[in-house]
């Protein structure tokens, strides 16, 4: 753990699903359907995931393992529930909730050791299911300018909390210093800035293009927290999305679009060292409603 993630870095079961209801969601806000009081938005998503993650305890030694090539995790599915209702003819407040499920599976030749543990040789799972993976954020949107006809653009300012218990499944090894396959990040986690763009721009009487782009960077500060001394933690978060929205009726709404977000998260104290980056992209479906 000698180097913080780059700046240029920005940014789990059905049974878990079921077990937070209501988690089925995500999407591009929209400019409202009618003038409506609220709209609700749940969505799904499919991705194709990489990156890494690594995680020490004191001296052991730690491996830094690949999602893809070392853990066999490569797709996450993600669900959304946003919220958001017009503040005045030029503004929005828009509230979020974010769950995530990352799964793998992969033989372990030679031993690897995670948060202090030494996995031996076998089968290692990764069972980081949707309530260990949960994103909250909220952030108050603008109207910059209109565009052509009808069309415009926003901007967001906001902030994002992740609680990521990153969760493994293996054999422990009979002469392990730990008996940990987990790890909490969520412990040191800080609400993240988050800046936005979005874009809206009708492609006829009932479609609409949308566009948008946030990214958030928290630059290595006091976690607040002790763990052997003092705690800090860096952060990044990124998304993007480009979809196209079918207005139904004065109510309803779909949108399709496709995305790519980009998550990493660094801290370190005396006893730890540990560090997460986690990239995603892929297409998701939303239905919106507005009451």
């Amino acid at each position: 753990m000698g180097t913080p993630l780059p700046h240029s870095i920005r940014r789990g079961s059905l049974r878990g699903a079921l077990a937070l209801p209501l988690l089925l969601v995500a999407a591009i806000g929209c400019r409202p359907l009618h003038a409506a009081d609220w709209h609700v938005v749940l969505a799904a998503q499919q991705g194709w995931t990489g990156g890494w993650v690594r995680v020490r305890e004191f001296d052991v030694p730690t491996t830094r393992l690949r999602l893809n090539d070392d853990l066999g995790v490569n797709h996450m599915q993600s669900l959304r529930l946003l919220a958001w209702t017009p503040l005045g003819d030029a503004s929005e407040l828009h509230l979020g909730l974010f769950t995530h499920r990352l799964d793998g599976s992969t033989q372990v030749v030679a031993p690897v050791y995670f948060n202090g543990t030494k996995v031996a040789s076998g089968r290692l799972d990764t069972v980081t299911h949707f309530q260990d993976f949960i994103e909250l954020d909220a952030s108050y949107w603008r109207r910059l300018m209109d565009i052509g006809r009808g069309g415009s653009l926003w901007g967001s300012l906001g902030a994002r909390y992740v609680m990521l218990n990153f969760r493994m499944d293996g054999t422990i090894a009979p002469d392990s210093p730990g008996n940990e396959l987990k790890e909490d990040f969520y412990v040191q986690e800080l609400p993240v800035p988050m800046l936005g763009l979005h874009l809206r721009y009708p492609l006829g009487d009932a479609l609409q293009l949308t566009a948008d782009v946030s990214w958030g960077r928290l630059p290595w500060v006091n976690s607040l927290r002790t763990e052997g001394g003092q705690v800090r933690l860096a952060q990044t978060n990124s998304e993007e999305q480009l979809g196209l929205a079918y207005r139904l009726s004065p109510r309803w709404q779909l949108t399709a679009y496709a995305f790519h977000t980009e998550f990493a998260q660094d801290e370190r104290s005396r006893e730890d060292g540990n560090a997460v980056y986690l990239h995603d992209s892929g297409v998701g479906v939303a239905a919106e409603y507005g009451f």
